[in-house]
């Protein structure tokens, strides 16, 4: 018998199939364009700082000893919501991102007996936290005088009764509310079947065309139900960007009757 290796004809060789791949969200038609302006919009009036506070309140934290790598860790969770909704992300929250994970790591490294007089790496950040929640409740106040006054300033010949049944003005949520929102949607979202059937992707307009006709009859409606409705990821993500372009656009209103309330949502007076 000889030695010398026998070559293996090339039709018995079987090729290893490649690993699949998972799937991703696929973006919508028209959805780069339309969400760049989208993003740039929301970030005007609602950045970094906005966030923590956000986070701060919501988690009850002490705002005098922040647990650094709890805060780190919520605030990177709403970027990475930001990003997977391709909400173009501000450069202030980037660095801001930097600047936690700086002050976490300082807080994690040892430090000597003779550095226990050092300033605390959380100060700055604090004091800039305690600034800036000054400024917003000074301007929450003056926009609460505004709208006093706007009571009292009755015209001539209105009927005082009508004025009876004026509501005091609800909350209104912010962008972190709804990104808030959208996170507890992913966690109720039921797991997909083994064998799922792929259908037509639909457009942002065609979705923003549905959630138009679920509010059609002028009634607020609660915005987790909205988004409940969806059944896939995919599917709430769309739900999601849909309300956030009809909300750009002035098209919907939302309200929450307490901080951290449920968030309600209907058609517009204007739309």
């Amino acid at each position: 018998m000889s030695d010398t290796p026998q070559e293996v004809p090339e039709s018995v060789v079987e090729a290893v199939p490649a690993p699949e791949t998972p799937r991703t969200f696929e973006s919508p038609k028209g959805f780069e364009t339309k969400f760049r302006g989208l993003a740039l919009h929301l970030t005007a009036f609602e950045g970094p700082l906005d966030l923590l506070m956000h986070l701060i309140q919501e988690q009850k934290l002490d705002i005098l000893n922040l647990p650094m790598a709890e805060v780190t860790q919520q605030y990177m969770d709403y970027l990475r919501l930001m990003e997977e909704l391709n909400l173009e992300i501000a450069a202030e929250f980037v660095a801001m991102a930097a600047q936690l994970l700086q002050i976490k790591s300082r807080l994690m490294l040892p430090r000597p007996p003779e550095a226990c007089g050092e300033e605390d790496p959380r100060e700055a950040l604090v004091q800039r936290l305690l600034d800036y929640q000054q400024v917003k409740l000074a301007a929450a106040q003056l926009s609460d005088r505004e709208s006093d006054w706007q009571k009292i300033a009755f015209a001539p010949g209105i009927d005082l009764e009508d004025h009876k049944r004026v509501e005091e003005e609800p909350i209104r949520a912010t962008l972190f509310d709804l990104l808030g929102a959208y996170r507890e949607a992913l966690k109720r979202l039921m797991p997909p079947p083994p064998v799922e059937v792929r259908t037509q992707p639909k457009s942002l307009e065609q979705r923003v065309m549905e959630v138009m006709r679920d509010l059609q009859d002028g009634l607020w409606k609660p915005f987790q139900g909205l988004l409940g409705q969806a059944r896939s990821r995919d599917e709430l993500v769309l739900t999601f960007l849909a309300l956030l372009e009809l909300v750009r656009t002035g098209r919907i209103a939302l309200v929450q009757g307490e901080t951290f309330g449920e968030i309600r949502v209907k058609v517009a007076e204007a739309a």
